[in-house]
């Protein structure tokens, strides 16, 4: 099998270099630096198996390119799903290993005129172990070479640039689902009930019965009694007096 993976991908890595373009192939190799780089992903137990285990992540070179060849390895935990150029007319074939934890995938793109692409240009989906829980990491690893280890290289027809890709890495990450915020019921504190304010009302006095009038009848003039009394006695004397004159 390891025969035919590597037949496999020499052919893969022949019909790139076609789809390049002879005019590629004349370039000299230049130290440009391009390097292979592997997107990275955070989601939730529940968003991972909402998604049937199966993540997506984008492939991309640091600069411009019209072809490269590279390996992704898998991390432990990780089996290979599929993989697709997201350039428009781009040429871009995997072949894994038995163990489906290496792919090898070349990638041609030739326009006329030649022009060169960067930023993303593959898509890798992978699944992830069903066994997987919160706070487990897997990790995804790509750079030029293929399943023997022999460096692959880029060219950029537009510039002249080739050379061998540097290499990146990527992580799939599990996180805790985010919980429910707990509506904890809430004991009022006991409203005081209002004591009703006992008044004492300040008594009333019970008005007294009018003492019963001794005004004459005629005049309406009332007099006390103690002073009834000295009057009658002031009158006798005076009509004692006045008889004795007599």
């Amino acid at each position: 099998m390891k025969t035919t993976l590597k037949k496999t991908m020499a052919a893969l890595s022949a019909a790139a270099v076609v789809a390049a373009s002879a005019a590629v192939m004349a370039v000299p190799t230049s130290a440009a630096g391009v390097s292979l780089t592997m997107g990275s992903k955070t989601l939730t137990l529940a968003e991972l198996k909402a998604a049937n285990y199966q993540v997506t992540l984008p492939i991309g070179v640091t600069d411009s390119i019209n072809s490269v060849g590279f390996g992704v390895t898998l991390g432990e935990g990780l089996t290979y799903v599929d993989l697709e150029a997201s350039v428009k007319k781009a040429t871009c074939l995997a072949a894994t290993n038995d163990a489906g934890n290496f792919v090898f995938a070349p990638f041609a793109y030739a326009t006329v005129p030649l022009k060169a692409v960067s930023g993303q240009i593959a898509a890798i989906t992978v699944e992830v172990s069903k066994d997987a829980k919160a706070g487990d990491t897997f990790t995804l690893s790509i750079d030029g070479k293929d399943s023997d280890g022999v460096e692959t290289s880029y060219k950029n027809g537009e510039t002249g640039d080739s050379g061998v890709p540097g290499g990146g890495a990527g992580t799939i990450t599990i996180v805790e689902d985010p919980t429910e915020p707990t509506t904890e019921a809430t004991t009022a504190a006991p409203t005081a009930t209002p004591v009703a304010a006992t008044t004492t009302a300040a008594k009333v006095a019970t008005p007294t019965k009018p003492a019963k009038s001794t005004s004459s009848p005629m005049t309406g003039d009332a007099l006390p009694v103690a002073g009834v009394a000295v009057a009658v006695a002031v009158i006798g004397g005076v009509a004692l007096v006045a008889k004795k004159r007599k």
